[in-house]
Order: C-alpha cells, then structure tokens, then sequence
C-alpha cells in the first residue's frame, strides 16, 4: 500500500525538485511517516498484526458512511453542473474541517527537527514531506466520501464525467490544501508561542463550528421540490468558487460545450490549483518553517501559570456533588484541573457542543410559523434528549492527549483501586464543560416551554449522566489523555455514534409516551434512574474496573 502511494509521486518528480526538495530524501520521509502511522498501535487493546494495526482501513469504513449519507441528495439532482458543484462543496467542506481539527497537528508538529535538522537535509524537503504527509490522507478520505458520489454518477452521467469527478477532486485536495497553509499562516502572523497555540484551538473550534452550521443549514434550505431540476445561474462570482470550477471542467468536457464560461471554468481548474501548490511549496513554506521555529521557540521559555490556591464556587460546588471520600476528591480536583488544560481534549469535545446546537437550530431553519406554534407539545424532548450524543463525545477526548508515555504516573496514584480515579475522570470532565452547557439550553427551554418543563429537564439529565457513565466504564479502561486520535478513530466509531441515536429514541420515546399517558407519570423514571446510576457509581465501576484490568490494558513505558 505504502509503496504504491509513493509511486504516485514519480511523474512529479520535476514539480518537486523546482520547489527546492530533493526528490530522494522526500520520498524516504515520506515513507517513513507513513510507515509510522500504518504501524500505530492502540496499546490499550494491545492487538497486534505483525505491528500494523491498518488504522486506514478502519477510519475509510465511516467515511464511506458519511459520504453515502451525503449522497441520498445527489441522488435527486439531475443536472450535472448542479451535482458536481454540491458534491464539490460538500468535499472542501469535509476536508477543511479535517485540516482543522486533525492534521493541525501534523502542519505544527515540530518534534522531528531534533532528529532531522542535524541532518544534510535540502531546503524545503521536510516541510513539503509534511504537506505531502497530509495530501495522502486528504486524498483517500476524499475518495472515501466519494466512493457512492461515483457511482451515483456512473448511473445518471455515465463513466466519462464519473472519471472526470475522480481527476477534480485530487484538485481539489490541492486547491484546500493551499487554503489551509494560507490560513494558518495568516495566524502565525498575527501572534506567536503560547498565545498562538490557544488562538489555534479555539479558532479550530469555532471554525469546524461553522462549517458544520454552513452544511446543515444549507441543505435544509434548498427547495426539496425543485431540486430535481435546479439549475445553478452563473454569476460573475460563481467564476472565484473553487467548487464551481471543478463542477465547469466535468459539464465542459462531457458535454462538449466549450463556450466562454465553460472554458473559465476549464482553465481554472487546470491552472489554480497546481499554480497554488507551487507558491506553497516555493514560498510560504519557508515563510511558514520561520514561524514553527518561532513557535518551538516559544515552548522553550512560555511563562509557567502560578497556582493561586483560590476555588471558584462551581469547582467546589461540582466536587460536592461528584466526590465524597477523600480519594474521590483528590481525583476530582486533578482532573478537574487536567481537563482544563488539555488542549487536545478541548479540542476533540467543544466542537460536540456546537454540534448539537446545531442539530437543535438546523431542522426549524426556513419553516413558517411563529414562537407559539414552535413551543406547542413536547418538541423540547428533542431539544433535551440529542444531549446524548455528548456521552460518546465525552468519553473519546477523554482518551485523546500527548501523554503516551507518561501513564505511569497515573499508576502511582496512591489509590486502593482505580475505580476512583476513573469515576473522578469522567465525572470532572461531565461537571466542568456539559453541566454548564446543560443549564444554560435548560434555561432557554424553561422560559420558551414554562416551568412545567422543569422535571422532564432533571430526568433528561440523569439519563444522559447514566448513559454517559455507563458508556466511559464499559470502554477499555485506558488512562486519561494518553492516546492519539488515530488510535481511537475506525468504523467500530460509527457505529457506536448509531447505536447513541437509537438509544436517544428510545429514551426519549420513553419520556414521551409516559408523558402523553399522564403528567406525572414520567416522575416515575426519577427514582429508576437514580438508584442505576447509585449502583452503577457505587457497585458497578469497582467491580468493572480493577489493577488487573487497567494494567491489562495500559503500558507504562
């Protein structure tokens, strides 16, 4: 697999050379990284395939998913300019949320110039190692999403324009590549060190945020009933969309139209993403090579934070609640304070929020009606019971950190048993970002629905806490922080993130129907649900999760 990756790279030997890389020693980095990442094993399953875990096959399952969700709109649209063009947008969006929220770290990985920079290595052969590092992956998750793109238009198109969508969207890939550089440096430009690297994540943050907010709401505002038809107008702007002229270049050439605005299209897709590739590589590499050793720099004398010893009310309050015995407390506040200042966990989970802001917004957007028609009946189980999805969320970024080899400090915590310091893990995390979250949408539904809302929202809450509790104890007990993202990343996600949504309907479906039976009758899942979730906290995770267990499951070297 790795061998015939890299063979795609021969015919641009010369465009790599002219950006100042020796071909040689780009070729055997790149190998080498991509050796790396098809040898990453989860230690906490300890499964190994003669040292190769094939985390490619596994994260291309979920992605071919998605891109088959995405794909039941396609299936409606006939015009081809109209199909290529969604496809396209549908595409970039994916994989800028990709850059942003996972390659981020590949573009400011700054940890192999210790071995590398002593080394007679030419110009800019690393850094364009890296780009290239990112394209690959691009390149297959793109294919992925658009494996059932393809075929949908074999079936409408024939094989020419399917053909000519594969070549489109390696430009593609080149084009937001070049977009993502661009962006990122605009950033570094802006401030350095520490400030940078908080900038980042929370610009990470709000721009997956918003590309998800862009997607979803889009689609639900296209007219169902004339997009079977819809043709797009051209404008004099359509002409500086990156989607549209790869959409142009596929109805130029499979209808042999060549007039004026189909040969704009033609000549951008062809020329602006390799022209774009180049000035990358030639130019804002180096631009962009100055700043990451600023930005290692940086590291080296960031100012250390001086702990106050003062308790904000919420952390006092939240430990309270959480935590009893004095173990509890101890490993409350240590990852209370861990979870604070992980920027990885931040970054993995936040976005969820957002999310389900999002899956709550995005349904209602471009339907008439007024406020009082909106908050008749029980649409707020909705808004209640999506929360669930936080659960799944949750308890990945809780694995996800750059503690790798630093377990063992975890495991000498001086504990009776683990269950403890598991319990205080979920829970700190649970009480510092969902909570507050949670009573703020709790309010918004209290003052559109009334007060009588009130106890569906504190039964809603322990069944998300239970579900969420539940879901972390029964994962493999794997020490907070201590995997990279690609660890925890296949198809077996997907399909957990399913079988959550089905577990919200029923759930939810539950709530409902014992609403509609009487008022009161929820009232009745209140005492269920807390002597579950009392037996689970108390009973449960100490029987679950043990030594033996985690020192099965974890390495400390």
């Amino acid at each position: 697999m790795i061998n015939l990756i890299l063979k795609l790279f021969v015919p641009f030997r010369w465009f790599i050379e002219k950006m100042g890389a020796d071909y040689t020693q780009f070729i055997r980095i790149l190998k080498l990284k991509l050796t790396l990442d098809d040898r990453r094993v989860n230690k906490y399953s300890k499964v190994r395939e003669n040292g190769q875990q094939k985390t490619l096959i596994k994260q291309s399952f979920s992605q071919v998913l998605m891109g088959g969700f995405f794909s039941i709109l396609l299936v409606m649209v006939n015009n081809p300019f109209t199909f290529f063009y969604l496809a396209h947008i549908f595409l970039m969006t994916m994989m800028a949320m990709m850059i942003i929220s996972e390659f981020s770290t590949i573009l400011f990985d700054t940890s192999e110039n210790a071995i590398i920079q002593p080394l007679p290595i030419k110009g800019n052969t690393v850094s364009l190692a890296r780009n290239a590092h990112v394209f690959v992956y691009l390149t297959m998750m793109a294919l992925c999403l658009s494996v059932i793109t393809i075929i949908i238009a074999i079936v409408k198109f024939g094989n020419l324009p399917a053909f000519l969508y594969v070549i489109t969207v390696f430009l593609n890939v080149l084009f937001t590549l070049f977009f993502a550089n661009i962006l990122y440096l605009g950033i570094m430009r802006l401030v350095s060190g520490e400030r940078l690297k908080n900038l980042l994540m929370y610009f990470q943050i709000a721009i997956a945020i918003f590309f998800m907010a862009a997607y979803q709401i889009g689609l639900r505002m296209v007219d169902k009933t004339a997009i079977q038809e819809m043709v797009l107008p051209v404008h004099w702007f359509t002409y500086l969309f990156p989607p549209a002229f790869f959409s142009g270049l596929i109805d130029g050439l499979m209808s042999f139209n060549f007039d004026q605005s189909h040969l704009i299209f033609i000549a951008e897709a062809l020329i602006v993403p390799p022209v774009a590739i180049y000035l990358t590589g030639k130019y804002l590499t180096p631009v962009f090579n100055r700043k990451l050793m600023e930005l290692e720099q940086g590291d080296r004398v960031s100012k250390i934070k001086i702990e106050t010893g003062r308790r904000s009310p919420w952390f006092s309050l939240m430990s309270s609640l959480f935590a009893h015995s004095e173990e509890e407390k101890a490993s409350f506040k240590l990852m209370w304070k861990m979870t604070g200042r992980e920027r990885q966990f931040k970054q993995t989970f936040l976005p969820s929020l957002g999310y389900i802001l999002i899956m709550i917004i995005a349904p209602n957007v471009g339907k008439s009606g007024n406020l009082h028609d909106f908050t008749t009946g029980y649409k707020y189980l909705f808004i209640l019971y999506v929360f669930i999805m936080v659960a799944f969320a949750l308890c990945t970024s809780l694995l996800i950190g750059t503690n790798q080899t630093s377990t063992w400090i975890f495991k000498s915590l001086p504990l009776k048993s683990p269950a403890s310091f598991f319990k205080s893990a979920i829970n700190a995390a649970f009480a510092r970002f969902f909570i507050p979250f949670y009573l703020v949408m709790g309010i918004i539904v209290s003052v559109l629905w009334g007060i009588k809302v009130l106890p569906d929202l504190f039964i809603a809450f322990l069944a998300i806490y239970l579900i969420t509790t539940l879901l972390y104890y029964f994962q493999q007990p794997g020490f907070p922080f201590s995997l990279e993202k690609t660890a925890i990343q296949g198809g077996s996600n997907a399909m957990k993130v399913f079988g959550l949504m089905a577990l919200a309907g029923i759930v939810g479906f539950v709530h409902y129907s014992l609403l509609r039976w009487s008022g009161f009758a929820s009232l009745i899942l209140i005492p269920i649900y807390c002597g579950a979730i009392y037996y689970v906290n108390r009973i449960f995770v100490y029987k679950k999760i043990t030594w033996k267990e985690v020192d099965r499951v974890n390495s400390y070297s």
